[in-house]
């Protein structure tokens, strides 16, 4: 079936053309003659990597009204780079048709900026729900107009806290509307907004996830032994230098950290979290999209929208904790027909997980055998001196903190730390020397340049 058979018209078909899509896939075969022809809301179960995107993006830009210089569709996203995302593809999709614009709002921008980009013609919203409520009451935007309404990935949103706002932004638009929800899993609190928000005849398509296991992908794991996790990551990718991938952490203090482990490690490496501000999580996608970062670390919610194509590999730092996250996080690699690996990192006792998503998923994993050097017998410690003290409102306690967080260490490898008025030196491993001056040199601590050296003489006089 090709997409003309579907309905989309000449002119999207040839911005499709040019972005070397030609093929639907099963959720566009589904999904776009539906909201295309019909009246009713649809429920589409499907994982991301399906096309899930282009099968809403499509049918709603060729039923847009482009002489009329209203918001027409809006597109809810839990997150700021899926909501990029979702815009760009409806930029690069609508090339050939006559000026239809579409907008995306989201919070951690400046709203002003925003508020002047929407008084432009704007005929699609792609929206964080809570940036929208703000622009709502600010009357910065009438949803008046609107006929498409996109929940898309609902149950993220859902986990995320925003079922107070959709409730708020459902319940604010007119009656009419064609309503499409998109979803990678069905738990209870999405069947609840189905049941409250969408028509009693909604439609409800399924893609089955065991098609959704790209064949091209290797599924392998690494067992590794206690304590020495890093040590196995690092001589995996030592294998690997001149290839890319996305690896996967549960937590953003977990992501933080590895990312300051790896500070000049051979595999350039750095994390998008929550705790990063726009400014901070651009500049590091940037870095990774012109190749500048080799190793992009991540927990779940902040890679949600990341679009980077030719990804060789996806690494399980922590295990997915559910087959559809596994299904979600590995589909990132082996697209548009070429081969990927998907790396699992367990310990001996998690072996039963690793044979649960085989079954649930119908995959096969097998071994990946890492060598991991021998340590060198380690040298005595190393003092470091910085310019930092009690004037800056550290303590040997608050410093040691600061060290775990900021530099990656572990606590029980600082010791003997002297704390004066705005001077502290500790002792650490040699091995973590380049670490921590990477990681700290230069950065802003109550309001100084944080200085360090190996010098006493020189701290003492305060040349760095």
């Amino acid at each position: 079936m090709t997409f003309s058979e579907l309905g989309i018209n000449e002119y999207i078909i040839h911005a499709l053309e040019n972005n070397k899509i030609s093929i639907p896939t099963d959720i566009q075969k589904q999904a776009i003659p539906h909201i295309l022809h019909k009246k009713q809301d649809l429920v589409a179960v499907a994982q991301t990597g399906t096309g899930k995107t282009a099968a809403f993006c499509l049918p709603i830009l060729q039923s847009i009204d482009p002489m009329l210089p209203k918001i027409q569709a809006l597109v809810l996203v839990p997150t700021r780079e899926l909501g990029q995302q979702v815009a760009r593809e409806f930029f690069l999709f609508s090339k050939y048709l006559p000026r239809v614009f579409a907008e995306s709002v989201y919070g951690g921008a400046p709203i002003d900026e925003q508020i002047q980009n929407l008084k432009r013609a704007t005929h699609v919203v792609v929206a964080t729900p809570g940036r929208l409520i703000d622009l709502l009451e600010r009357k910065a935007l009438s949803l008046e107009d609107l006929n498409f309404l996109v929940l898309d990935e609902a149950d993220e949103m859902i986990k995320m806290g925003f079922k107070a706002e959709i409730d708020e932004i459902l319940k604010s638009c007119k009656e009419g509307i064609t309503k499409s929800l998109f979803t990678a899993t069905m738990p209870k609190d999405v069947r609840q907004l189905i049941k409250e928000y969408l028509g009693a005849d909604a439609v409800e398509i399924r893609i089955n996830e065991e098609e959704l296991i790209n064949q091209k992908i290797e599924h392998q794991f690494v067992v590794y032994k206690k304590g020495m996790k890093l040590e196995y990551l690092k001589a995996l990718l030592n294998a690997r230098t001149e290839q890319r991938g996305i690896l996967f952490c549960r937590t953003k203090i977990a992501a933080k950290r590895l990312s300051k482990q790896l500070a000049g490690f051979v595999v350039s490496a750095d994390a998008i979290h929550g705790n990063l501000n726009q400014e901070s999580r651009e500049k590091v996608m940037r870095g990774f999209k012109n190749g500048r970062i080799n190793l992009l670390i991540a927990t779940d919610i902040a890679a949600r929208g990341i679009d980077v194509k030719d990804l060789d590999y996806i690494i399980h730092y922590h295990l997915a904790e559910k087959s559809e996250q596994y299904t979600h996080r590995s589909g990132r690699t082996a697209r548009a027909g070429k081969s990927g690996l998907s790396v699992s990192f367990v310990k001996e006792d998690e072996m039963n997980e690793i044979n649960a998503l085989e079954t649930q998923l119908n995959i096969q994993f097998t071994a990946l055998q890492v060598k991991v050097a021998p340590e060198l017998q380690p040298g005595p410690p190393i003092t470091i001196y910085m310019n930092m003290g009690y004037g800056q409102t550290f303590d040997k306690e608050s410093l040691k903190d600061f060290l775990v967080e900021e530099a990656g260490l572990d606590r029980i490898d600082i010791y003997n730390v002297v704390v004066e008025e705005n001077r502290s030196c500790f002792n650490v491993p040699p091995k973590y020397e380049q670490q921590i001056f990477l990681n700290l040199k230069g950065m802003k601590f109550a309001h100084r340049n944080m200085k360090l050296t190996l010098d006493e003489e020189n701290s003492k006089r305060n040349i760095y």
